[in-house]
């Protein structure tokens, strides 16, 4: 790798598939050079530095959700080998966006009717046509504290 003193500077991203149309190429502070040689801008539109940023993002999310569910062993993006008493796959972006709004209005629509003094946590369970295995989405904290209770009580190693 060259070091370049140039700081700023068009971005050096693939123009003909860039996202951001005629605001490419983008002005601005050029990042380090990527695989292929080039600078990018923050924020440039090419599907490499897209590609970059989602996989940034998704593994700062599994990296908050190890930390949240005190998940020790492997400090790897792979969820394979992170080990604990759970099997886990984070998922993050707009992928689950409709899962996140069907559990907030979910959420919304039971929170009015919880009697005076119910402290229980919140848990959708999604039932789908066909099958008889239903599915449960939580929130992480309260995922965290069932795992934790079902070792303190033995259920689970």
């Amino acid at each position: 790798m060259t070091v370049i003193d140039e700081r700023k500077g068009e971005c050096q991203g693939r123009q003909d598939k860039c996202t951001l149309g005629e605001q490419c190429p983008k002005f601005g502070a050029l990042g380090r050079e990527s695989r292929d040689g080039k600078r990018r801008v923050k924020g440039c539109g090419d599907p490499v530095a897209r590609g970059k940023r989602n996989r940034a993002k998704g593994d700062a999310k599994a990296r908050v959700a190890r930390k949240r569910l005190g998940i020790g062993g492997a400090n790897t993006r792979h969820e394979e080998l992170w080990g604990g008493a759970l099997r886990l796959e984070v998922k993050a972006g707009a992928q689950i966006s409709p899962v996140v709004t069907r559990y907030r209005s979910a959420e919304a629509q039971s929170e009015p009717h919880r009697a005076f003094g119910d402290v229980r946590p919140f848990v959708l369970v999604c039932m789908p046509d066909g099958e008889s295995d239903g599915i449960a989405v939580m929130r992480l904290s309260v995922l965290a504290q069932l795992v934790s209770l079902a070792i303190d009580t033995g259920h689970i190693d």
